[in-house]
């Protein structure tokens, strides 16, 4: 036997007859035979391995097209490329059929994502997501493993970074305001709106919420009935009052927790008192700083008191000053501007 040669416009060879039967193109080569063959009873059309029909496939493909494969494919060149699809509106996926898990690696084309799941249908129980804008999401918990896993977050560029926390009723983040060259940890979703803390390049550390107050009184009261009177001190000027939780003469407590307090009080003009006591006045109990006696007087006129005190607050109690000066009679008292009040959430 030798060459066949098939000529004409439109050349032409048949193998079959339209019947219920398998036709084979065989090859019979020295060490292995393959053959290519109309598998009649699957509909398939086989390439393989043998002259056998059926035994050994490579490749067959189906009456709707789908190609199987039954080994390995390796793609070489310069730029080998697999394209699935034909730019049409619709899904297109590789599927791992597993024995008892199956994953896909799809593209949704309704919502242009590329996905990784479970299963073998598109779009349900996804693990990471990746939209068109390459925003990449996960649906599962992430553990890096290794001697030293990294997260790298940004690209050395000049913008802000940051990791949100999607919560029910508040989002808050942890970011890089790039601009200033400050972690800041605050609320919301957005860099720059309610810093709760900001760390500096150089390790500062600034709250600019916590609960702090500084108040003045800036010009002398006077007039004050002495002579055991309790007296509410006003400090009307607020230095600072960072979350607004300070209506002189009234500190209220935004959280429970421990508060540090300091006070200065300076009454004048007062030579015949025997003493002065100022109180931190909280909702749970009493702090008071006592002078007495004319050893404590100041040109035997006036008082100076000032104290420390840390105090356990419960959220909603209030702290006020007061004063009371005894030894004075009917008469009033003066007190110098320049006094103090500060409470500052320390724990």
């Amino acid at each position: 036997m030798g060459t066949i040669e098939i000529d004409g416009s439109t050349p032409k060879l048949t193998i079959g007859n339209a019947t219920a039967e398998d036709a084979t193109i065989l090859f019979d080569g020295n060490a292995q035979d393959f053959y290519i063959a109309l598998d009649d009873s699957a509909d398939d059309l086989l390439i393989g391995l043998g002259s056998t029909v059926g035994t050994t496939p490579a490749i067959s493909i189906d009456e709707n097209l789908a190609v199987k494969t039954y080994g390995d494919i390796t793609m070489t060149g310069a730029t080998p490329t697999l394209t699935i699809g034909d730019a049409g509106a619709e899904d297109t996926a590789i599927v791992f059929d597993g024995n008892a898990q199956d994953f896909y690696i799809a593209l949704d084309d309704s919502a242009d994502d590329l996905l990784i799941g479970l299963g073998s249908t598109i779009g349900t129980t996804p693990a990471i997501s990746i939209d068109e804008n390459l925003a990449v999401k996960t649906y599962g918990d992430v553990t890096m493993t290794g001697t030293t896993p990294t997260l790298t977050i940004g690209d050395a560029g000049t913008e802000d970074a940051k990791i949100v926390f999607d919560g029910n009723a508040q989002d808050f983040h942890i970011g890089l305001d790039d601009s200033a060259d400050d972690l800041v940890i605050g609320l919301g979703s957005a860099l720059g709106t309610t810093s709760h803390i900001v760390i500096d390049e150089a390790g500062h550390i600034n709250m600019p919420l916590q609960s702090l107050v500084i108040a003045r009184n800036e010009t002398t009261i006077s007039n004050v009935t002495g002579n055991g009177t309790l007296y509410t001190h006003v400090f009307a000027t607020e230095v600072a009052d960072q979350n607004g939780d300070f209506a002189s003469p009234t500190f209220t407590a935004p959280v429970a927790g421990k508060y540090l307090v300091t006070v200065g009080i300076h009454p004048e003009d007062i030579s015949s008192a025997t003493y002065v006591v100022a109180y931190i006045n909280a909702s749970n109990r009493n702090w008071y700083f006592l002078s007495s006696g004319d050893g404590v007087k100041n040109d035997g006129n006036d008082f100076r008191i000032s104290g420390t005190a840390l105090i356990d607050m419960d959220a909603s109690d209030t702290a006020i000053i007061s004063v009371q000066i005894s030894g004075v009679g009917g008469d009033t008292v003066d007190f110098v501007a320049g006094e103090w009040f500060t409470i500052q959430l320390m724990a």
